[in-house]
């Protein structure tokens, strides 16, 4: 008896090349064996609340798009007690989850892959109780950019889009007054970007040092980027962020499974680049190798 497939494809993300190869990426899966239900997503939660109702009866999910689609995905298996694996393709703007998983940007590559591949159990982290993220929660400078950033733009600038629109929010970048604490670790500063993450690449840049990134370690690496008082040190953090060096002088780093934050008023944070809600306090746990992906077998 083959097995059952829910395939999900977001027609709307932002560099998605299965639009010329689906036939192809079908015909991998059916070949491999799979009986595949196609699902194209309608609108924001549809994929989620589908997932939550409809994802145990599949022996594999698979879904196609850029990483809010991946987040709609494991926000839906977030939701049962039985979570089949989960397969992605990936065809959004960034792709930072693809990135540091080593995921192919070809399509039909990467549906080979999960059809060949091997599950590789992820961390998912809440962000308060009532939303999930697999890579990214945030507030702060340029964490509203990939939400405030039009489709339209994506598909046409890719990337770029994004940086056009973190220029435009140059000016409006204010300090924010935060209270961290994280075990017996507490940060209390005025910073300019908070960020949550679990993987090596965040907006398309890759972290070099000083943390050690994993996905699957139970561990969220955390960034606050201090404030700065002349155009010099914004300078100096600009390129520290871009090139992926986090330099104490700048920043708090550490790690931790459980952390929290306070705030004097509401901060708007991110999700994995969606609006992940504006709060005064939030919880952000790990929930450690919650969902398992598809990768590549290594040799």
């Amino acid at each position: 008896m083959n097995r059952k497939m829910l395939f999900f494809v977001n027609p709307k993300a932002g560099q998605l090349e299965l639009r010329t190869h689906l036939m192809e990426v079908l015909t991998v899966f059916t070949e491999a064996g799979y009986d595949v239900t196609v699902h194209t997503t309608l609108g924001r939660c549809d994929l989620t609340d589908y997932l939550s109702q409809e994802a145990e009866h599949y022996d594999l999910v698979v879904c196609a798009g850029g990483d809010g689609t991946l987040n709609e995905a494991v926000s839906g298996l977030m939701r049962l007690d039985r979570r089949p694996p989960l397969g992605y393709i990936p065809g959004g703007t960034v792709n930072d989850v693809a990135a540091t998983l080593g995921l192919s940007r070809n399509p039909v590559e990467a549906a080979r892959a999960i059809v060949a591949g091997t599950p590789y159990a992820i961390d998912i982290g809440s962000l308060g109780g009532d939303r999930w993220f697999t890579y990214v929660a945030g507030f702060g400078a340029f964490t509203d950019v990939s939400y405030q950033t039009p489709q339209q733009d994506k598909r046409i600038f890719g990337r770029l889009a994004y940086f056009i629109n973190g220029v435009k929010s140059l000016g409006e970048i204010r300090p924010i007054q935060v209270r961290m604490e994280a075990g017996e670790q507490v940060v209390e500063d005025e910073v300019l970007l908070g960020l949550v993450c679990s993987t090596t690449s965040v907006g398309g840049f890759r972290a070099r040092q000083p943390m050690d990134i994993k996905l699957n370690d139970g561990l969220f690496e955390v960034l606050l980027a201090k404030n700065i008082k002349t155009m010099a040190d914004l300078n100096a953090l600009g390129a520290l962020l871009l090139r992926g060096e986090f330099d104490p002088a700048f920043f708090h780093t550490l790690q931790a499974s459980r952390v929290s934050f306070t705030f004097p008023s509401e901060v708007k944070w991110t999700a994995d680049g969606e609006f992940g809600g504006a709060r005064r306090q939030v919880d952000i746990v790990n929930h450690h190798q919650a969902v398992e992906i598809l990768v590549p077998k290594t040799a």
